[in-house]
Order: structure tokens, then sequence, then C-alpha cells
């Protein structure tokens, strides 16, 4: 999300007044450059995301008693063993270092692959990769939007890519009107960002409101964006916009007029009590296209992390008139209860990295034939367990609001953490479409005496998953601006994990694309510099 960018240059002053803001001055405020806003632009920038309520220091002490409770229950963990072997481990078919950025901290990686090239997108910055991992072209994403002006105005970059339409979509915050720069490319196999996509601006109209931690999916006719919206300081729920797609899968080359694309939104959504809000909605990447995509929430409006037992699920299909029906109201799924995990430990720094606070990271719709081919929507989230953090995946049966199977990627002496987990679910035409029943899961390890890791397991059917499998280890703790200003570390918050349109047809499995963040490491604190990187991967089952 937006906030999530800290900029190099903000500096600890930029910290204070994030947390100094005066509370009358800014709930009394509703103009543009008013305190209320800027209270929230500099939260968010310094701290990432923003909490759902309105008692921005009443998280932050909860942030830090959850971590200071684990502190005192679990002292200096002894050294990690290796994770028990279950079924077929993974294997990683492509790894590569992904794009970097010395001006802000994190990175919040996210990644498309396409059926000749797979696209990156950190916070500031868009690299084309051919699917070997050689870097085609990067650019930042002011020379790539729509509105134009510098990449700091720019936040919480998403894209996919569409198996129907044969196009990578994307979607970015414009900061300084809170708008959306949303595009497609040209064809399926874009390879210069600045002359090969279609850009464009959304604006639903949300004023001195910001829509905060977008999220990207699609239905075979809507573009689906799931967002938190915050007026001044306060949390006033989570909507659903919609944009309509081109409905062409042909190669395009004068993009089409604005006026050719329908828009609308659903706000407020609601847990299926019809009173409270579903917060963090995770519109699916919707693998073999449908009339009917799917849209997957937390109930979680006390600020205090997302707790609970169920998940609220919400379907999108189309009207007549052509916009999207989306109910206010979502359906229940019931799933074991969860609670917000606490920091995670990490070794060489006083600093713990933050697991977020149990809201969704990443959405992805397929089907699964062995559930006689039936959608299944896969998505997860960071909680408290394990060690102290461990990500808990979901395989939700979205026509019978329940589950086809859940479970937690844990580890009794490692914090897991920002996992994104998708089926290896083949789409290439209307015709060849395979796989699918099987996952890969990418996710971060680290604690007291392991630097952070980029790690993956595979999940075959109904089958255990597998061992943890090593796909990159940090060479050091990560120690960066961020955390000294913070006194936590701001971790990718977005997970990267795709189902591939390009794998073979003829192997025994699909294949998944994963991107994660990484630490470049130091063992002293830099206080004028970001320590991160990022790793692409692919991984079949």
């Amino acid at each position: 999300m937006f906030g999530r960018r800290l900029p190099l240059v903000v500096g600890a002053a930029l910290v204070a007044l994030a947390l100094a803001a005066p509370a009358a001055t800014a709930h009394g405020s509703t103009d543009r450059l008013g305190a209320g806003h800027a209270f929230l632009v500099n939260y968010q920038r310094t701290h990432g995301y923003l909490p759902i309520g309105n008692d921005f220091a009443a998280y932050e002490r909860n942030v830090t008693a959850r971590y200071q409770r684990w502190q005192h229950q679990h002292g200096v963990a002894p050294a990690a063993p290796a994770a028990p072997t279950g079924m077929q481990d993974p294997v990683a078919t492509v790894n590569v270092e992904g794009q970097k950025d010395d001006r802000l901290a994190p990175p919040d990686p996210t990644g498309a692959a396409g059926p000749s090239s797979y696209i990156q997108f950190i916070n500031d910055d868009l690299g084309i990769y051919t699917r070997s991992g050689t870097l085609i072209k990067s650019v930042g994403t002011a020379a790539f939007a729509a509105p134009g002006g510098s990449d700091t105005d720019y936040s919480d970059p998403q894209i996919l890519f569409d198996p129907r339409t044969q196009r990578f979509y994307y979607l970015i915050i414009h900061t300084t009107d809170d708008t959306f720069a949303w595009g497609f490319s040209k064809n399926n196999n874009p390879q210069n960002p600045a002359t090969d996509f279609c850009d464009y601006t959304a604006d639903f109209g949300y004023g001195p409101d910001l829509p905060d931690y977008p999220k990207l999916g699609q239905s075979r006719d809507f573009l689906l964006i799931g967002a938190n919206i915050y007026a001044v300081e306060a949390y006033v729920g989570s909507d659903i916009d919609w944009i309509t797609k081109p409905p062409s899968a042909h190669p395009f080359s004068t993009c089409p007029a604005p006026s050719k694309f329908k828009q609308g939104q659903d706000v407020a959504i609601l847990n299926a009590d019809g009173a409270t809000f579903a917060s963090d909605p995770n519109p699916a990447q919707q693998m073999d296209p449908s009339g009917t995509g799917w849209v997957v929430a937390v109930p979680d409006e006390t600020n205090s992390g997302a707790t609970g037992n169920f998940l609220t699920i919400f379907p999108v299909t189309k009207n007549p008139d052509g916009t999207a029906n989306i109910p206010n109201v979502g359906t229940q799924v019931d799933v074991s209860t969860f609670a917000p995990p606490p920091p995670s430990a990490q070794n060489g720094s006083n600093y713990p990295i933050d697991t977020l606070d149990g809201r969704l990271t990443h959405a992805v719709s397929a089907n699964d034939p062995a559930h006689g081919n039936a959608v299944a929507v896969w998505t997860g989230h960071t909680i408290q367990g394990g060690a102290g953090a461990e990500y808990r995946w979901y395989e939700i049966d979205v026509a019978n609001a329940t589950l086809f199977q859940s479970g937690d990627i844990t580890d009794p002496n490692l914090f897991v953490f920002n996992g994104g987990i998708a089926p290896d679910r083949l789409v290439k035409s209307k015709t060849v479409r395979k796989f699918g029943s099987n996952a890969v899961i990418g996710f971060t390890t680290s604690s007291v005496t392991t630097f952070p890791a980029a790690e993956m397991v595979s999940k075959i059917g109904s089958n255990p998953v597998s061992a943890f499998v090593m796909v990159k280890l940090s060479v050091g703790p990560d120690n960066g601006f961020d955390c000294v200003e913070l006194q936590r570390c701001r971790w990718g918050d977005y997970a990267g994990a795709v189902s591939d349109p390009g794998a073979n047809p003829n192997a025994a499995t699909g294949q998944v694309w994963l991107t994660n963040m990484i630490s470049n490491g130091t063992s002293i604190p830099n206080p004028l510099a970001p320590t991160w990187s990022t790793e692409i991967w692919a991984a079949t089952p």
C-alpha cells in the first residue's frame, strides 16, 4: 500500500510529524491540503499500511506489545532445524535477482507471468523479463503511468496477466489526487513499458478520502479493485471498484479511447451479518475465464489486527446494462480462529520485521480438477502461530461457501510470513486447460538465529505440504533506514505468486511464478540507506 513506501529523503522528522499530528485539527479538516490528509500520507509513507480503525497510537502500542509478549515468552530461540520432509519438494526452474531501488523501503514486489515474459513491479519501478529471467527493460513508474509526475507520486503497484484477453493489466495509486493509474499491454508480450501499454486514469470520486492497500483482480468482464477507504483519519469501510476490460484478445496498435470503458463501485462492503465492515478485500486473479469473479475479505474494524473465525466472499457478475453486480453484504466462509502475529525476530539486528496484522495478501481463482473442476479461490495471510508468526493458506469452495482445504505453513523455531500461494493451473486457450490441483507457496522466514530468507513449499493434491525449500538466504539482517526510524523494519506486504500461462502442457505439472523481498544485509544499522533487494523465481510443485 501507498504508505508502505518510506522515501529515504523523508527522515526522522517526518516520523515525528506523523506521530505528533494534532488529533483535533486532523479530525476536523476535510481539506485536501489539511492536517488530516497530510497525517494519513505521512503515516503511510513512514509506517506502511493504515490500520483498520482510527486510533493510530493504539495500533502502534498493540504491535509493540505483541512483540514484547513474544520476547518475554520465547527469549532466544534455538537454531531452527530442517523442516520435516513431506511430499514432493518444489523445484525452481528460474531464480534471479529482481528490481531494486535505493530511494525507499520496502519494495512490495508483485509480479505477473505471461506466455512469453514476466513483469515484476516494485514501488516506483517496473521490470520486464524473459521467461529465463533476463531483464529486457526497466522503467520508473512516472515514465510508465498515465498522469505523469515523479516516481514518488505513485505507490502500491499491482499487475496481473489475463488469459482471456491475453494482456497484462496494472494498477497504481496516484498519491497526489487519490486516483488510480491503470492500463494494459497492447499484446501478450510487451517489450517496452513506454510504448507497449495503454495508460489511463480512473477517478472513483474519493476526493479527500484515501483508497489504501489496493488489490487487483479480474473476471471475464471486469478489472476488480479492492481498497480500504479513509476519510481524513477515520476508516469508513472498504470498497470494491470495477472497470470494464477491452473485449478483444487481438493486439492493439492504437489504444482505445478512455470513453470506451465503464467504471463503478460497491462502497463499504459488509460481512454476512449485514452490520460490520468486511475489510482488506482481495479480488481474485482469475485463471479460468468466467462471468463470475470473486472477492475475499477479512473481518477487522477494531484496528487491533484481523481476528476472527471466518472470511467473507463476494461474487461479481455482469448486469444487462454492462455494469458490475456486486452484493454489498457478503457470504461467510467459516475457518479456524486466527489472530494477528507479532513482528518477527531476525539474527544480527535488534529491529524486528513487520509481519502485517492478519490481513489477506493475495488471491487467485482457478478450476480444480481434483474437485470436479469446481472454481476454487486460493488465498492466505500471516497469523499468530509457530515461533510467533505462521502463514495460513485456504482453498475456498466459493460455490458452497466452505473450504476444500486449508493449512498452516509453520515451524516451531522460525517466523513464517509474507506468503503467497497460487495453483499450477495452466490456461492457454479454450481447449488447453490443465493441472490446478497442486500449488506452490512462497514466503519469508526469519528468527533470532537466522537471517531473513525467501523459501517455498509445494502442495500436491490433498497431501501434506513439502519440506521448506530455500530459494534465497539473505547475507545479513534488514538494518536499513526504515528500521532505524520506525524501530521495526518494513517488509514487502504484497504476495507475488501467480499461475503460469506459459507452462509446458505436456509436463507432469504446471508452474508458478513468485517474487519476494530479501535483505542485502549489514551488521551495523544504516540510517542513510535501505538494505533490501528482491528475488524472482519460477517453480514446479
